[in-house]
Parts: C-alpha cells; structure tokens; sequence
C-alpha cells in the first residue's frame, strides 16, 4: 500500500481500475478496505481509476490525537493532496457520512477540481445538527468503553470531535456545479435531512428502503448500483 507523507501524516492509499479519478473516503470509525466489503470496488473498478484510503485517525493511516489534523477542511486537503500525487487536476469524489461532509468542503473550497460528487449517508445541514450525539460518542470512547472497530478510541474520539468545527457550507455552493447525488437509508436518521438537501440544491436523490446508516455502506445493492449507474454517466 503506497504512502502519502502530508505534513507530519501518513496516509495509506491503493489505486485499483483504470480511467477518470474517483477518490473514495469512508466514514467514521471505518477504513478504506471496507469499500471491499460493501461491494463497491467491484462496482466502480470497470468505470474508473478508484483511490481509497485510510483516513487520519483511521485503519494504517497516523492515528494522531491532535484534533487539528482531523478537521474537515484538512481531510479536504488531503484529498486533493492525494489527486495532485497521481497528477490528476480533476476527479471524481465519493463520500459516506463523515466523507460526505469532506466531500461538500470540496464542493465549497475547490469546485473546479470535482467532476461530479456522490455522498452518501449525510447532508448540508452544519455540525450542530445533533452535536450532541457527537460529543456522547467521543466521551464514550474517551471512557474506553465500546467497539472501537479495530482502531486507536483516542483519535476516532478526536475525529469525531474535530467535525464539530468545520464551518460547515451555508452560502458557500454557489460554485459548485459538478453533477451530484446523495443516498441515504430510509431508516437512517439522516434521510429527512439528506432528502430535504437534495431537494434544496436540486441534487439527485435515491432512497434506500428498509436501509439503516451502517447498511448503507456495508450491504445496500441498490446503494452500489445507483452510484455506479451515477459514476458510469457523470465521471469524466
């Protein structure tokens, strides 16, 4: 697995398939092998050059417990620093959850590099929407109580509370204008949210029936197949 030195991170990535760019970042408390298991990569490989990676904090990738490095403007950051390594100007991006908000900073800092956006299990509201949930969570693992998934408590605890910072993106899409579209699970707490987003900004959306946040990722056929069929029209 290749190694991206950014500032004082490493960051794990493999490249798989050929063609446009699509970057694809997991959410909290998972890491990029996990696309594999949610049937992703074989999806997407025949369309594109897929980049998965390990978030900060996540899998092989610096478990830093410095929160500075967990905001979502950094996980951005990232992002294109990784694009700029394998010399692409423009890519695709695919997000869920914690990397659906990454994926609209990207969409408000940087438009003219997405080709199109996907995300996945999130929406446009800011990170005070049920800010409250997020701090339980980091107190929780702060306790070393929980599944921690294989990963450090400490910095999963860091990420979560880094996302509380981001400045969210209220007024500023008005540059954006890659295709996009978000899917979310019917039994997901996110979907009213991620619906009404959809509608807002005039983006596609795809409801998942019978679909909780986790299944989303790991076992949604429908999830895979409406983000293939979006990629295969829109990545370019």
């Amino acid at each position: 697995m290749p190694t991206l030195s950014f500032n004082s991170l490493d960051i794990h990535y493999e490249i798989s398939g050929s063609g446009p760019l699509l970057i694809l970042h997991h959410g909290w408390g998972s890491r990029g092998s996990d696309w594999e298991e949610g049937g992703w990569i074989q999806a997407l490989e025949p369309q594109a050059q897929l980049l998965v990676f390990d978030s900060v904090g996540h899998g092989a990738s610096t478990l830093s417990h410095d929160s500075a490095d967990h905001t979502v403007e950094k996980r951005a950051k990232v992002v294109t620093t990784l694009a700029d390594e394998i010399g692409e100007e423009k890519f695709g991006f695919l997000g869920f959850s914690m990397g659906g908000r990454t994926g609209l900073e990207l969409a408000a800092s940087i438009p003219e590099r997405l080709s199109m956006l996907a995300i996945g299990g999130m929406h446009l509201l800011p990170p005070s929407f049920g800010a409250e949930r997020t701090r339980s969570r980091a107190r929780t693992l702060r306790s070393g109580r929980g599944n921690f998934s294989g990963n450090d408590p400490l910095a999963l605890a860091t990420s979560n509370e880094a996302l509380l910072e981001w400045k969210g993106i209220d007024g500023r899409l008005d540059g954006h204008t890659a295709p996009t579209i978000l899917f979310c699970g019917e039994d997901d707490p996110h979907h009213k949210n991620a619906y009404e987003s959809s509608v807002t900004m005039n983006f596609e959306f795809v409801s998942l029936p019978d679909t909780n946040h986790r299944e989303t990722f790991f076992s949604s056929e429908l999830a895979v197949r409406s983000v293939a069929e979006f990629v295969s029209t829109h990545l370019s």
